[in-house]
């Protein structure tokens, strides 16, 4: 049998069956679906069960069909990988969303995918939604959560599910190529574009690096990255089903929360990026006994090398991988054995990556340019957009927007991203090495470099900064630290000070707000 995202769930009953498979750290509580409110955990077997329950209820009571999209805006609950592997068991498509956006972000891209289903749910609906008609084109409400707490015009899980806890449906025959999921990008630089992800691409890099890296059914996850995206999504549901570790889900990520479930489980595995690590890190996690790591699971962003090295004096091996929502999502990954520190690693298996030109011609090492990217784990197209699918893969490869090079070793070096290169009178100014640069001053604990227009320059560089709490800089000490650690031409030419960098829910920082901050004060206008 051939394995598919429809099928994921009962090979993982089969192989793992009563092994506990999600530790609860907000328990489900339903009549008719889960363990029961006092249970602590559930099982592979479990698993299946519930995917079957959920599937039939979705196809009977919904009348969701193959190719139907069901739209999901959910926090880190058992629930989200749950609908998922329902879907997939009936052939339909999960497009989940990042539980933040408002209704008016939401309505774009769920009347985008034109999903029938919403599935949310209280907290979530009364603080972002808090009307169904702010969001057309919804044919069933769903809310998770206590029948009490669902409110009338919405099906509860447990009014839906009543009658149906011994339900069995087959996983459908599903075609590996076609659409299983669409992944919404952060929407950093734009308004999000829908990436439409197929069986094959859900499975390709995430099975191969779980072989990688050995994991198996003695390992144990925290899970604390957001399910809606794609990094989190694949590490702890389809990597969970498919070797057999267990984990516990958190809700919410809070760094001394991360830290002792890591103590009191002994993880063998956490799953975050660089900002994560960074909070963590300023809660001393050296009271925490995290001897039993085996890997601190990165992506998203670079991590500093002295960060890195404090967090594997504690336990484990610090593995940084490469990808976008795109690529499902891995590019590459840092191998345990021959890691080079300061590179996002060599391609995956069966994934190609070139360095190319604007004009679509290969470089030669150590040049910079555009990675590009070919292999099982490339996404199908954009939902609904042939002419930006058609950009995205020109000349033959898709086009990842990031810079790098690749070393005489074939280690791959991110540089920056293509739409956060500073275009400065003449030079390229790659924003991520200036932040590096600011980053070492003292008081400063987030930095975002953009390009502010500028009538005769092009752009100019100008610096956000957050401060460390307690911490006091003025922007013109600032700069004059600047003048002293930074070469003239990529310099910032102003800094301002800000309570809070705005976030995407992986907590990489939002530029294009930045950017428009800088555009409606008209910086350089009169220049």
């Amino acid at each position: 049998m051939t394995l598919t995202v429809a099928n994921l769930v009962d090979r993982a009953a089969a192989k793992f069956g009563d092994k506990p498979f999600i530790f609860f750290d907000n328990p489900m509580q339903y009549k008719n679906l889960g363990p029961g409110p006092e249970a602590t955990s559930a099982s592979f077997t479990e698993a299946l069960e519930f995917t079957n329950t959920i599937a039939a209820v979705m196809r009977d009571e919904l009348g969701v069909k193959p190719g139907d999209r069901i739209a999901v805006a959910l926090t880190n609950v058992p629930e989200l990988g749950l609908v998922f592997t329902a879907a997939a068991r009936i052939g339909a498509i999960m497009v989940p969303f990042n539980y933040m956006l408002k209704a008016e972000e939401l309505t774009r891209s769920i009347s985008d995918c034109e999903a029938k289903v919403l599935v949310t749910e209280p907290d979530l609906y009364w603080l972002n939604i808090r009307d169904k008609a702010n969001i057309g084109g919804i044919e069933h409400w769903v809310m998770i959560g206590p029948q009490d707490q669902v409110p009338d015009g919405f099906h509860s899980i447990d009014g839906l599910t009543e009658g149906y806890r011994d339900a069995r449906v087959e996983p459908a025959t599903l075609d590996p190529d076609a659409p299983a999921a669409i992944f919404y990008t952060s929407g950093t630089t734009g308004f999000p574009k829908g990436a439409v992800l197929t069986s094959r691409n859900l499975l390709s890099t995430i099975t191969l690096t779980t072989r990688m890296l050995r994991l198996g059914p003695k390992d144990f996850g925290v899970a604390a990255l957001p399910l809606a995206h794609i990094f989190g999504f694949t590490t702890s549901i389809v990597g969970g089903l498919y070797c057999g570790a267990s984990g516990i889900l958190m809700k919410y990520f809070d760094p001394q929360q991360a830290l002792a479930n890591i103590a009191k489980h002994g993880a063998t595995l956490f799953l975050g990026v660089p900002a994560m690590y960074n909070m963590m890190l300023l809660f001393e996690p050296e009271k925490y006994d995290l001897s039993s790591m085996r890997y601190w699971l990165s992506g998203a962003d670079a991590m500093p090398v002295e960060h890195i090295a404090r967090l594997e004096k504690l336990g484990g091996k610090f593995i940084e991988g490469y990808g976008l929502v795109e690529t499902s999502p891995i590019i590459s990954v840092n191998p345990p054995i021959l890691r080079r520190v300061g590179t996002v690693g060599i391609p995956m298996p069966r994934v190609k990556v070139r360095v190319m030109d604007d004009e679509g011609r290969k470089l030669r090492r150590k040049k910079v340019g555009e990675f590009v990217v070919r292999g099982p784990n490339v996404m199908k197209g954009y939902w609904g957009d042939d002419e930006r699918t058609a950009e995205a893969f020109k000349y033959g490869w898709f086009h990842t927007g990031d810079m790098g090079f690749r070393d005489r070793f074939g280690y791959l070096h991110f540089v920056d991203r293509e739409k956060d290169v500073v275009k400065a009178g003449g030079y390229s100014v790659f924003s991520r090495e200036v932040e590096e640069e600011i980053l070492q001053h003292p008081a400063v604990y987030e930095v975002a470099l953009i390009g502010a227009p500028h009538p005769t320059k092009g752009e100019v560089p100008v610096a956000f900064v957050q401060l460390h709490a307690g911490a006091q800089a003025t922007p013109d000490e600032l700069l004059e630290w600047c003048k002293e650690h930074i070469a003239g031409y990529k310099r910032p030419r102003v800094i301002k000070i800000i309570d809070e960098m705005p976030l995407t829910m992986t907590l990489k920082v939002l530029k294009r707000e930045l950017r428009q901050q800088v555009i409606e004060e008209g910086l350089f206008a009169d220049a």
